[in-house]
């Protein structure tokens, strides 16, 4: 008697992330199909995909659904299993019986073994085989494979989980940040990878001419342009033209030029998608500058020299410009994360750092890992408390520079296009 795998479904309950798949879909102009794999419509594993948050499924008895199809009526029952799985785990033997001559069957099974327990995107394949029960050896079913995404958390704004909204997450999207922050277990670990990437995996490079922003996201607000920004920085198909200071010392793509609240935007919402609350904050006034190396560019206190400009770096106390604002994620609404620069370290300090570092590991065996000093060391504006984040930043050493800072940091709601 033949027996036919039909159908998987990981959403089956769009109200309930905690036993079935987040509301997800590819971008903002498609949707990922439910039931995720049909055995009469060929689909790539990146296709038959699905999403879970490892916070609400924890505890939970996390279930898929499956539709079994005979070609004639029978009244023996089957017995089911499935190998491999990955991170959804292998499915122990389960009965599938058809009654009072149904051709068709659904069947719901739980990932008994499944590991959800951190970020990744994982690929993984089963192996399904099934026998007549009481009958002998095991005889191949199918064979599905699945692309599985797995965030800390349900999606912070401006993401939700409302069935069927373009503000769903975008696998898109999920590709890039699951990835980045695999192997992640807290917020401040996948807010620590999506920053590094952010400033310094793509060729970009900070607007040393009017610090305008590329992609729809104002200081104090807007809509960001999440298609281009994937197109254009995270898949690297931004085009030669327009360029930026065309014919200048500084020529280069326009599309791969940034600023403050490009980098903030696009840091807020590849953490939101997958649970982290880094929000997205405004500073005005924010002062002259402390050395930085702003995205793309070298040691720098003078972040307005032009198209044409050299005078990246100047004395300390020299006539030069500053940021009249600037913008930078708080996670949670605490600590600091700045994907626009970091902290310019002098060798001599950052070979001391480097050395307490080492030094903490080796007399304590390991057991201490002062991670906090490798990103002192590096420059980075991570994880940093209000107070510390302005003194490695904002240069207040003489009364003319202070008077042109002061100003506090302001929560401002995220958005993305969605049309």
């Amino acid at each position: 008697m033949s027996l036919t795998l039909r159908s998987i479904t990981f959403r089956h309950d769009p109200a309930d992330p905690t036993t079935s798949a987040l509301n997800i879909r590819r971008n903002k102009d498609f949707e990922v199909d439910v039931p995720e794999y049909e055995s009469t419509i060929p689909r790539t594993p990146a296709e038959q995909c699905a999403a879970y948050a490892i916070a609400p499924t924890g505890g939970q008895t996390v279930v898929i659904v499956l539709e079994f199809s005979i070609a004639s009526p029978t009244g023996k029952p089957f017995q089911v299993r499935a190998s491999g799985g990955g991170v959804l785990g292998k499915l122990d033997p389960f009965q599938v019986k058809f009654g009072g001559g149904a051709l068709t069957l659904t069947v719901t099974v739980p990932l008994a073994y499944r590991d959800f327990s951190a970020v990744g995107r994982h690929d993984v394949t089963w192996q399904w085989s099934f026998h007549t029960q009481g009958s002998g050896g095991w005889q191949p079913l199918a064979q599905t494979s699945h692309r599985i995404y797995l965030t800390l958390d349900l999606p912070v704004a401006p993401w939700n989980q409302v069935f069927a909204d373009k503000h769903n997450p975008w696998t898109d999207l999920l590709d890039e940040c699951c990835e980045v922050a695999e192997g992640s277990t807290t917020a401040v670990a996948a807010a620590t990878g999506l920053t590094k990437r952010v400033y310094q995996a793509f060729p970009l490079k900070y607007d040393i001419k009017s610090g305008a922003p590329r992609y729809g996201f104002g200081g104090m607000g807007g809509s960001f342009e999440l298609t281009e920004w994937i197109d254009y920085v995270l898949r690297g198909n931004a085009p030669a033209t327009p360029a930026f200071c065309p014919g200048g010392l500084h020529e280069y793509p326009d599309n791969r030029i940034v600023n403050c609240y490009d980098c903030a935007a696009s840091l807020g919402i590849m953490a939101t998608v997958l649970g982290v609350s880094l929000g997205y904050h405004f500073h005005g006034p924010f002062g002259k500058l402390n050395y930085v190396l702003p995205i793309g560019r070298g040691k720098c206190n003078n972040p307005f020299p032009g198209c044409n400009g050299t005078n990246f770096a100047v004395g300390p106390d020299d006539v030069r410009s500053g940021f009249g604002n600037h913008a930078y994620t708080k996670l949670g609404g605490g600590n600091n994360f700045d994907a626009c620069m970091r902290e310019w370290v002098s060798c001599w300090d950052r070979f001391l750092l480097l050395l307490v570092w080492v030094l903490v590991l080796i007399f304590t065996f390991g057991l201490v890992n002062l991670q906090h000093l490798r990103l002192r060391a590096d420059g980075w504006l991570i994880d940093l408390d209000q107070a510390d984040y302005d003194a490695r930043t904002i240069d207040t050493s003489t009364p003319a520079e202070a008077a042109s800072a002061g100003g506090a940091p302001v929560p401002i709601t995220l958005d993305f296009q969605v049309t």
